[in-house]
């Protein structure tokens, strides 16, 4: 009798053990994990941080590049001209002319913020805006002159300063010339450059955006007004750590500031650059950012125990299979969402299997048994998919080739075009290989895609072309004669401008200005042909380029024609007024190894030319021989 009492007790002790067991091990299991991911989580919430600051780094590098664009432009092209006219001796006078010329362009453009071209060349201080400064006005003390001096021909921007002529924070463009005493300068608006750099973190407090120039001056900020805070000198130990760790990271464009260094929090930072010598900052408080995560963490951890410890004092094996049966619907849910069907392929078996698939014909001809995995796979293709890109599908889900193009990638993608005219997108996502690299298995699955598909073309569109004329913008326009040049595409380029544009803004208003833009670029799709390249350059300034026409003898029917398209023009409001234009033509041979920049140049001079005759007209850039252009730059007109 006690043997047996004895033997009961030791099996009541190990069934107490085994119960017991769970809840000792449990906490230990959970706590371990708990740590492991939240470090894991902690480490990722970090580069998504990083990610965050970065992001923000390139929408505002990109938006300070779309607004500075025509000031780069700009002050290049007339850096370039005038640099050309000082070789030619030209009169102060023209290159006064030609200032007030660029400066009026610009002042149409009204994106540019401009305050207009200026500088002190030749000794001579010329103003494209007319102003007359104070007798005691000295340019050379001015924060441009400095800076274009400091710079020593290198383009850069100066820290804002107060206008002499408007009284206004400005940001200069300026340059040094080529004579070592000429300085041309472009000022525009500094309250531009301040909302470009507050807009994107007004609501975000952990996150600072600094617009500095290379030597750590504060061109804008968003915590305030330090503009022209030298922070590579300040007394702030914050704003001299900034600099030094931007002045040690080796180039990285996302990198840490240990708060120990002067007694704060870890911040993150991340630099790009923008133009000259202009750079973005955006500066994240990483410990502001961590303490709600942590907050969050520990008191989830706490929840999720206590439930744990509950669920196994119910139902152990219940709580598992239900885990692993919520998780596998949910993936699959999720799955669902995105793919319209999904096949598991066995290639040693040549079989497949169906995870989901939302097309009943579909899954009858992929029907598990039924028939080999090939042949199923050939005849969905056929079933689901339009003829014009049934061969493509054919050739992507040929299983006998998959092994060879799987050897340098682990999924295979291809768009095409459904039975149903739906665009759609199949994949092959590897599964599993064997140790000498077999295919095994892969993923066979399909989604509808037809939605993203047309809003990236419609993006694409909306990238190229000019929304109120409906031609070229400047940078596809610009971007295709550049390939073409490259491709050693030779031709005739075309700039023109409307004469007394302003005038027809002023007098008529700007729909009616509007309209003359529209016409003109609907009588340029006439005149050129479809492999022609037309655009607008912004304001009431077009150019085309016109391959295979290498003469003025060749040139001079197209653009008697382009005149005598944009003569007829017939505007209600405007009364019977002839449109007239300034035409610049200048050719690139297909032995030429000018850049664009160069030819832009050229044919920006010869309608400055064309400028000083009244109606419509047009000056050819004159060269000696077919292969070299000769110093004296002489140019023909006609109208």
């Amino acid at each position: 009798m006690g043997n047996v009492l004895h033997d009961s007790n030791a099996v009541l002790k190990k069934i107490r053990i085994k119960t017991i067991f769970p809840f000792i091990i449990w906490p230990v299991v959970f706590l371990a994990t708990f740590f492991l991911i939240y470090s894991n989580y902690e480490n990722l919430y970090m580069k998504s941080i990083e990610y965050k600051g970065a992001s923000t780094a390139n929408s505002i590098t990109d938006t300070f590049l779309v607004y500075l664009n025509n000031v780069d432009t700009t002050l290049k092209s007339c850096a370039r001209s005038v640099e050309y006219m000082l070789e030619e001796n030209a009169s102060k006078e023209e290159i006064h002319d030609y200032l007030k010329y660029e400066s009026e362009k610009l002042l149409i453009v009204s994106s540019t913020g401009s305050r207009g071209i200026f500088g002190i060349i030749d000794g001579t201080l010329m103003n494209g805006i007319e102003w007359n400064p104070a007798p005691d006005y000295d340019p050379t003390q001015r924060e441009w002159y400095q800076v274009a001096f400091r710079n020593q021909g290198r383009y850069g921007f100066s820290t804002p300063h107060i206008s002499s002529r408007t009284n206004e924070y400005v940001v200069t463009a300026c340059k040094l010339l080529e004579d070592g005493e000429s300085v041309i300068a472009l000022a525009i608006d500094y309250e531009t450059f301040k909302s470009m750099t507050t807009d994107l973190v007004k609501s975000d407090d952990s996150r600072i955006v600094l617009i500095m120039n290379d030597r750590g001056v504060v061109i804008a900020s968003s915590a305030g007004d330090e503009k022209g805070v030298d922070y590579s000198v300040s007394e702030d130990q914050f704003q001299r750590a900034i600099y030094g760790a931007w002045m040690h990271n080796q180039g990285k464009g996302t990198f840490t500031l240990n708060g120990k260094s002067f007694g704060g929090s870890d911040y993150i930072i991340s630099q790009r650059h923008i133009l000259y010598d202009l750079n973005v900052l955006t500066i994240t408080d990483a410990d502001e950012e961590l303490a709600e995560l942590k907050r969050l963490a520990y008191s989830l951890g706490i929840i999720l125990f206590l439930a744990g410890v509950l669920v196994l004092v119910f139902n152990q094996r219940r709580m598992i299979k239900d885990m692993i049966a919520l998780d596998r619907a949910q993936s699959l849910k999720s799955l669902a969402k995105i793919y319209a069907s999904m096949f598991k392929i066995n290639m040693e078996r040549d079989t497949s299997e169906q995870i989901i698939c939302n097309d009943y014909r579909i899954s009858q001809v992929m029907e598990s048994g039924q028939k080999r995995a090939s042949q199923a796979i050939r005849e969905m293709t056929e079933l689901m998919v339009d003829k014009r890109s049934l061969d493509d599908m054919l050739s992507f889900t040929n299983l006998a080739t998959l092994s060879d193009r799987f050897k340098e990638s682990n999924s295979l993608t291809i768009e095409f075009l459904s039975a149903e005219h739906i665009w759609k997108r199949a994949r092959f996502i590897l599964v599993e290989k064997d140790e000498l690299g077999k295919l095994i298995s892969v993923i066979l699955a399909t989604e509808v895609i037809d939605e993203e598909k047309r809003a990236r073309e419609r993006l694409q569109y909306l990238a190229d072309i000019d929304q109120l004329t409906g031609i070229n913008n400047r940078g596809s326009g610009e971007q295709k004669i550049r390939d073409l040049l490259q491709l050693g595409v030779g031709g005739m380029f075309l700039l023109f401008d409307v004469d007394k544009f302003k005038g027809i803004n002023d007098t008529y208003g700007h729909n009616v200005g509007d309209k003359v833009l529209i016409e003109i670029a609907g009588k340029m799709k006439q005149v050129f042909r479809d492999r022609d390249i037309v655009m607008r350059l912004g304001g009431d300034e077009f150019a085309a380029y016109v391959p295979g026409v290498y003469s003025e003898e060749k040139g001079r029917p197209i653009t008697q024609r382009l005149i005598r398209a944009i003569h007829s023009i017939d505007i209600e409001a405007l009364a019977g007024y002839t449109i007239n234009i300034s035409v610049g033509a200048a050719f690139y041979f297909t032995t030429d190894t000018f850049a664009f920049d160069d030819l832009y140049k050229r044919a920006d001079l010869c309608t400055y030319e064309s400028k000083k005759v009244e109606g419509s007209f047009v000056t050819f850039h004159k060269r000696l021989d077919g292969n070299r252009e000769d110093n004296n730059n002489e140019t023909r007109g006609e109208t």
